[in-house]
């Protein structure tokens, strides 16, 4: 069956004991560290978890570990939060919304710059730079 995958938990709200409890309690995944502002939550949280450590975020992110990184902050924190998950190489669940601004062109809703040109941005529209439509004049005088 191979080594569970590795989670790393990023915010510790009220949600974050759904999540916790399920994934503790499934045998293909590993809770390796959880984060959030409170250390004294995290410390907590970790506590409940056979294996997990209480970490600061920038660790819980580079943490050799954690493949993927579960955002549960505040919708404020998450484009920042996934966007540093992203940048470390890691994988990314995180609840809606992604972001709660929208994105400057040429900026992807995490905030980090879109590929200008190249195979991904021709794939996905998604990450072709932002164009607006040419205004419409009027033709009455």
């Amino acid at each position: 069956m191979g080594d569970p995958h590795g989670v790393g938990v990023v915010g510790l709200g009220f949600i974050s004991r759904a999540y916790l409890h399920t994934l503790a309690n499934h045998p293909t995944v590993r809770v390796v560290a959880v984060a959030d502002l409170d250390p004294a939550r995290a410390d907590a949280a970790a506590a409940t978890i056979p294996g997990a450590e209480a970490v600061a975020v920038e660790r819980l992110l580079h943490h050799p570990d954690v493949a993927t990184v579960l955002n549960l902050t505040i919708p404020a924190a998450h484009a920042e939060i996934s966007g540093a998950a992203i940048d470390a190489g890691r994988n990314v669940y995180v609840e809606k919304p992604l972001t709660v601004a929208f994105p400057q062109p040429g900026r992807s809703s995490t905030g980090r710059r879109r590929p200008a040109s190249g195979s991904a941005a021709r794939r996905t529209p998604s990450l072709a730079p932002v164009r607006r439509p040419p205004e419409r004049r009027s033709t009455v005088a």
